[in-house]
């Protein structure tokens, strides 16, 4: 593909997977480009950056590159009523300092502290996962593995919810988080919202009249700095926000790891050989993987980067997928090496937006593959992958698998 054709926004490349080739092109080329849209009915375009500097350098100018008015390309609908301030106005759409105040009120219960309290519990999940997936052998991996185990990780252990409400929450993820999937039709995202958005206040309304121990109880009893309880709104903006970002991911990092140790056997063998390095493997899982391919921002003033001239209200998408294959950052950057050091990836981002999830996930990772090599379990693909129509979530819906002892 020819970088002066390519167009971030036409979803069908991403079908395929990430175009780590284009990008590549675009890094050495045109690291600050210009992605103009064709239709005329949208916003005229977007600045694309492809550099893990330059990435670094909006993340940490949160001042200059603000989140507040959008974090995708996609558009909310035009009428926007309480349910959907949920998910426009959540935790990483705020700006410092409000964002600040927001995180500071829910980082303790996502310390590595608290996740080491619950990682008995985290484990116990991953055994009973595993132990399924012996017994069927053939399976699709996706859904079985990948997404089973962080659902039951977040919806059942962290939040409290129960097992028969989790292929609709599911389900709502999906429909919000891949607008532009033919398996979710668009019109459905307003409905998906607003029963979401009941689903947060019952749960919410359920733990205030019989507190548990989950996250939801603690944050429903949460007081704000004037002492009072946070509101129902404020409340779903943190449910949205815990929820979206606390389980799909994972499950993209989790079938995204398993293709990448099937694809380089080598690599494969060498982790079974020495299960030590299954942290520093987790991390590389993560750079080559990076579940969420981009993160908008919008310039709130005139400036530049690589002497490049942003004007004010201009879109800028930070690639951190293009950022996480940087030859500048990365020696042999186009290989998966599951000893990398050192591993300075960025898809957890960076600065104040630095995801609040991050100790939950890498504990997941870890432990589901710390499963998988220590009981030297085999997969095989027996059947072709499908992935999401999108250019903003990394996600494998399918994967077909044979998995085996050996």
């Amino acid at each position: 593909m020819r970088v002066k054709s390519f167009d971030f926004t036409e979803l069908d490349i991403f079908v395929k997977g990430v175009p780590h080739d284009v990008l590549a092109q675009l890094r050495r080329e045109t690291p600050v480009y210009w992605n103009r849209i064709p239709n005329p009915a949208a916003e005229e375009g977007f600045w694309l950056i492809t550099r893990h500097k330059d990435i670094v350098q909006i993340e940490k100018n949160p001042t200059l590159f603000s989140s507040h008015y959008g974090l995708t390309l996609a558009a909310p609908p035009s009428t926007c009523g309480p349910p959907w301030s949920m998910v426009t106005d959540g935790l990483t759409h705020l700006d410092p300092p409000e964002h600040d105040v927001h995180k500071q009120l829910i980082a303790p219960l996502f310390t590595p502290r608290a996740i080491n309290a619950i990682e008995n519990r985290i484990r116990a999940v991953a055994n009973a996962v595993v132990d399924r997936a012996c017994e069927l052998q053939n399976f699709d991996f996706a859904s079985e593995v990948a997404l089973r185990f962080p659902v039951a990780v977040v919806l059942g252990e962290l939040f409290g919810l129960p097992s028969e409400d989790f292929q609709q929450i599911i389900h709502w993820s999906d429909v919000i988080a891949a607008p532009y999937d033919p398996e979710f039709p668009r019109s459905a995202g307003l409905k998906v919202v607003q029963e979401l958005y009941k689903y947060a206040l019952s749960a919410k309304g359920m733990r205030l009249r019989k507190p548990t121990n989950d996250v939801l109880s603690i944050l429903a009893h949460t007081k704000t700095a004037d002492g009072t309880y946070m509101s129902d709104e404020i409340f779903v903006r943190y449910f949205w926000s815990l929820l979206t970002g606390a389980f799909d991911t994972t499950a993209s990092a989790i079938s995204g790891g398993m293709l990448a140790l099937i694809s380089f056997p080598a690599e494969h063998e060498r982790l079974r050989a020495d299960p030590s390095l299954v942290p520093l493997a987790v991390e590389e899982i993560l750079r080559w993987e990076t579940p969420t391919i981009y993160f908008r921002r919008t310039a709130m003033a005139d400036t530049a980067i690589r002497e490049q001239k942003i004007l004010k209200g201009q879109r800028v998408l930070m690639c951190y997928a293009s950022a996480n294959r940087d030859e500048e950052v990365f020696a042999r950057s186009a290989v998966f090496d599951v000893g990398r050091r050192p591993n300075d990836h960025l898809s957890f981002g960076r600065g104040v937006h630095f995801c609040l999830g991050s100790n939950l996930a890498r504990s997941e990772l870890r432990i589901i593959f710390d499963q998988i090599i220590r009981r030297k379990l085999r997969f095989e693909l027996r059947g072709e992958i499908r992935r999401a129509r999108s250019n903003f979530q990394n996600r494998i819906k399918y994967m077909p698998v044979t998995m085996y002892a050996a």
